[in-house]
């Protein structure tokens, strides 16, 4: 059927399509098949997909049960659900619900480690397609106590897990820097190991999480600036994933000599965000900073403070309006509005640390039967709209 058609007309009529409808056009025919599966197309029809969305997660303990949801929230205005569809969960937690270590494009990172054994397996999720890849075992087990930390992001047609392993000092509560990392490529679906690491930074133990931006993965760090470990001046560790080099990311003065476990990093917009949290001498708040221009220390600007006294947990994302997404004692996401200092109840419940948020737009990343076969026509065409070397990345 597709010899009626030329390539390029092909390729337009099914870059406006839906992942759903896409799926089903893999059946009509051999030529359908191989180009919808193809690496270029499916990184083109990311770049052109305009059906973005939410992907909110949350742990109910009435039903204990995490319930993924994909919400639709209008561009303009205050934030304000238009709808909401909840994606079917095919994975059981061993300890409650997983730690998401990151989302990018459609595809979703999980990691069942919180406080529990290490060793089980990473999993590579895609609720549109409704597949999955769980990872092999990570190389790097040291049989001497340690701690890892993992980052998940995109480069190119390719998504990649990075892994650091902080082995403990012997009779000591330090962890040997640099750390020993590895890396794993969902395109190879194997484990490589990087060889030397420069990494003075040591991320926190269980606490870690991440955000993915500009081809970067970034995580809250520490560096101890005494010799019995006592003393620590806080960072920001990045991992930039299509050339696989570890860069630091300086904090505003105000925030290096503050405890990381008082810190939490995030999105905010287009930009790069760090909150800090206070509970000291009955004050209770949390500030709200924002690099404004991208790895310029000084560009780092404070741009308000969130009273936590009136019930308020902990800030899970941000919205374009500048509106934050926080958490109540209730146990119930509510909308924050910096300027009113006024909160809105959402009527989305779950328990405080098993909220998260981020932007999704599906994707057929991970379509079953996928082939790699890439038509001539299709490479030529792909690679004039849209370069691969930045393809994909958010």
């Amino acid at each position: 059927m597709s010899d009626y058609f030329p390539t390029e007309l092909l390729i337009e009529i099914f870059l406006k399509l839906p992942v759903k409808p896409l799926i089903r056009c893999t059946t009509v025919c051999k030529s359908w098949h191989s180009l919808i599966t193809s690496p270029s197309f499916i990184c083109l029809h990311i770049s052109e997909n305009k059906n973005h969305a939410l992907l909110l997660r949350r742990y109910d303990s009435r039903d204990k049960r995490e319930h993924y949801s994909l919400l639709k929230v209008a561009d303009d205005g205050v934030f304000a659900v238009n709808s909401s569809l909840e994606l079917e969960f095919p994975f059981k937690s061993q300890i409650g619900y997983f730690r998401i270590v990151g989302s990018c494009n459609g595809l979703v990172c999980l990691s069942d480690d919180f406080f529990a054994n290490p060793s089980q397996p990473l999993i590579i999720w895609n609720p549109s397609v409704r597949n999955h890849v769980v990872l092999p075992k990570a190389t790097i087990n040291p049989e001497q106590p340690h701690i890892f930390a993992v980052g998940f992001g995109a480069a190119g047609d390719d998504y990649k897990v990075v892994r650091l392993v902080y082995c403990r000092e012997p009779d000591d509560f330090g962890f040997i820097v640099p750390p020993q990392a590895e890396i794993f490529s969902l395109k190879t679906r194997k484990w490589r190991r990087v060889k030397g690491v420069n990494v003075r930074l040591q991320i926190l133990e269980f606490m870690w999480s991440q955000v993915f931006l500009k081809g970067v993965v970034h995580w809250l760090a520490y560096e101890s600036i005494n010799n019995d470990n006592s003393r620590h001046s806080s960072s920001i560790l990045g991992f930039q994933v299509d050339k696989e080099v570890f860069t630091e990311l300086l904090l505003p003065n105000e925030l290096v000599g503050e405890t990381v476990t008082n810190l939490s990093a995030s999105l905010i917009g287009e930009s790069l965000g760090v909150i800090k949290y206070s509970r000291e001498d009955g004050s209770e708040s949390c500030d709200v900073w924002m690099m404004k221009d991208y790895d310029v220390k000084e560009s780092w600007t404070k741009l308000y403070r969130i009273d936590l006294s009136k019930g308020i947990e902990r800030v899970v994302a941000f919205w374009k309006s500048g509106e934050a997404l926080v958490v109540v004692r209730e146990f119930s996401l509510v909308v924050y509005n910096p300027e009113t200092k006024q909160t809105r109840n959402l009527g989305i419940h779950g328990t405080t640390r098993s909220f998260y948020i981020d932007n999704y737009v599906e994707s057929l990343v991970l379509l079953r039967g996928h082939s790699g076969a890439v038509e001539e026509g299709l490479i030529g065409y792909a690679l004039e709209k849209l370069s691969l070397d930045s393809c994909c990345i958010t």
